[in-house]
């Protein structure tokens, strides 16, 4: 599929235009320059044709910092990949030097170059925009990335630059999310899974804000692997910009199957990495746990490492744990087969004869019955108990418990609804 990069000064609107050219906001949109870190990428349809499109973040111009050289390696790579560059600069600062050097990096790429004059939402700004004109580009727009104005001329003027591509029917992608505290080595894992720099990783807690995604093939099984920035705890958050980033990986846990939550071995667990675990069953989504940096324990303790985190999290003993150093690439095969069989695990409908057997031999709630008991949905799969009294949590406990000993259900949570029902003549009916 052909693929567009946007490039630009820090603060130019990029991500306002590739959240208006994806259709959500997929990307966080802040006043503050340098928001946006990583390559980003998202997917647009227009007049039939499909092409992926990536938002960068602002280049530093001369930053000698290793992050800013990060920054711009990210850059780089996404004009390595890109058929066609949205170059992006503003038009209520007008043009700056720093417009001039990103030109010169852009024509070096050897790439398309369609030039975007954002911020015209003022009417006094469009008889300013002619001085964009010496950076020498023959397509130029007017667009706003706020107001939603131009884009139709340029996606018109995209697919006819472009090669013709449809979109393709791609089997589903098993969706996976990396969650964890900052700096446990999240992107550094989304890096070693996709065997590509997609994400910085620096040494620094916070370097990852938006949600960071990227498919790849294993096992001829298609994986979204989603990143995202670390979970402090509420009272911990300094920033706004580090507000929305945590909003935006809560609410990633909605749209994925399983959560990977990753914590630091040689920190050991502790209360936020049980909060976010928590986080995710209560969300109903299967779960791994992974201890990451493992090369840092010496090999012969590393077999204590799982009854230690099992110790941790009390109540959890069906999720599996998978030690890894995301680093040095230990343990990420394993990691990935757990991945598939949790999955598996979520998709899988227990045989009803069996269900039916195990209700019979099953103990009834006090002063009643448990009528039947039968399960009506997987991923998760969802039991339906049908009781002649009202019964409180711990006998769904007790069921739930009963079903995962006979089932399995490994890394996946049970979920139980009940219905009230009048008691039946025999013991049973199933």
């Amino acid at each position: 599929m052909a693929t567009i990069v946007i490039v630009g000064r820090k603060n130019v609107g990029k991500s306002t235009i590739f959240n208006r050219l994806i259709g959500m906001r997929l990307n966080i949109v802040y006043k503050e320059p340098g928001v946006t870190r990583d390559r980003i990428y998202g997917e647009v349809e227009w007049c039939s044709q499909v092409f992926n499109i990536i938002d960068t973040g602002g280049f530093f111009l001369g930053g000698k910092e290793e992050l800013a050289f990060k920054i711009n390696r990210q850059i780089e790579y996404g004009l390595a990949e890109a058929d066609l560059v949205y170059f992006v600069v503003d038009a209520k600062d007008g043009l700056k030097p720093g417009d001039h050097d990103i030109c010169q990096s852009v024509r070096k790429s050897n790439k398309p170059v369609l030039l975007l004059i954002n911020k015209i939402d003022c009417k006094h700004t469009e008889s300013e925009v002619l001085e964009f004109s010496k950076l020498g580009f023959k397509n130029s727009f007017l667009v706003s990335g706020e107001a939603g104005i131009g884009f139709g001329d340029v996606l018109d003027k995209t697919i006819k630059t472009l090669p013709r591509m449809t979109k393709k029917r791609m089997r589903k992608s098993i969706k996976v999310l990396i969650l964890g505290r900052p700096n446990v080595g999240k992107s550094t894992l989304l890096n070693a899974l996709t065997k590509q720099e997609r994400a910085i990783v620096d040494e620094r807690p916070g370097t990852t804000r938006d949600v960071v995604r990227a498919t790849f093939k294993y096992q001829d099984q298609n994986i979204e692997i989603i990143d995202t920035c670390g979970l402090r705890r509420k009272t911990h958050i300094k920033t706004s910009v580090e507000f929305y980033s945590m909003i935006r990986a809560v609410n990633a846990i909605e749209d994925a199957d399983i959560a990977i939550v990753l914590f630091d071995t040689t920190e050991g667990v502790v209360d936020q990495d049980r909060r976010i675990a928590s986080m995710v069953l209560s969300k109903a989504k299967s779960l791994v746990l992974a201890p990451n940096k493992i090369d840092l324990i010496k090999t012969t303790n590393r077999n204590r490492i799982v009854p230690s985190t099992y110790k941790s999290f009390k109540s959890l003993e069906f999720v599996p744990i998978v030690p890894i150093s995301a680093k040095q690439d230990i343990g990420l095969e394993q990691l990935l087969t757990c991945i598939l069989s949790v999955h598996a695990e979520s998709r899988k409908f227990a045989d009803k004869t069996v269900v039916q057997n195990m209700a019979k031999k099953l103990q009834n709630p006090t002063n009643g019955f448990l009528v039947s008991l039968k399960q009506v949905n997987t991923g998760p799969p969802i039991f339906r108990a049908a009781l002649s009294v009202k019964v409180k949590e711990h006998y769904i406990r007790y069921l739930r418990k009963s079903i995962r000993g006979y089932f399995g259900f490994k890394g996946v949570p049970i979920l139980i609804k009940t219905k009230s029902v009048k008691p039946p003549r025999s013991r049973y009916s199933l």
